[in-house]
């Protein structure tokens, strides 16, 4: 029997929900499984078997992160033919294969980050210069930035996302690497007071 889940607010399109786990633990001592507070979703035109198979690789990538995970988060994969009209209706980077929702808590996938042969998988390894076997991990990781700070900030997102990758305490705070600090602090050393 499927669990009943929301649907998405932000697509017009009927979800098949496959895994929707309800976040419980075992007892208030025991810490909570992470990735049992994730929901994941696919549009109706993905078929079960493929939902199964991309929500079983969004799992794969969550577990690398599973102790900064945000609890109570919706995954969904979109299907790449109904892609290019969800991100033109939200204004969205038609280039994007991924982009958070933060105030509903949802991170919306394209298909073809889970797709090794199509056209739009071909389209994004020459725009995004990465090996196509990373695709969906850089996407997953740049996402969970946005979602773990809570914001739209694009270059925080980017250094969380290489703080996740190279296993550091996250740092939401400052977008600056050390050298911009370095130029800023300079620069207000030099100001003139009032």
């Amino acid at each position: 029997m499927k669990a009943a889940c929301p649907i998405s607010r932000f697509l017009a399109v009927v979800v098949l929900c496959e895994a929707c786990p309800l976040a419980t633990a075992a007892s208030q001592s025991a810490p909570i499984n992470t990735l049992a507070t994730q929901q994941f979703f696919c549009d109706a035109g993905l078929g079960r078997r493929e939902c199964l198979q991309d929500i079983a690789k969004i799992k794969a990538e969550l577990m690398r992160y599973s102790a900064d995970l945000p609890r109570h988060w919706g995954w969904m994969v979109v299907g790449s033919e109904d892609w290019q009209q969800l991100v033109q209706k939200l204004h969205l980077d038609r280039r994007s294969p991924a982009f958070t929702k933060i105030e509903a808590r949802e991170t919306f996938l394209e298909e073809a980050l889970f797709l090794p042969t199509s056209v739009r998988t071909n389209e994004l390894v020459k725009d995004f210069r990465v090996p196509i076997d990373q695709l969906l991990t850089i996407a997953v990781r740049h996402e969970l930035g946005h979602a773990i700070c809570h914001g739209g900030d694009e270059a925080i997102a980017n250094r969380v996302s290489g703080q996740l990758r190279n296993g550091k305490k996250i740092d939401c705070m400052n977008s600056l690497t050390p050298m911009e600090e370095l130029y800023l602090q300079s620069r207000t050393h030099h100001l003139p007071s009032r």
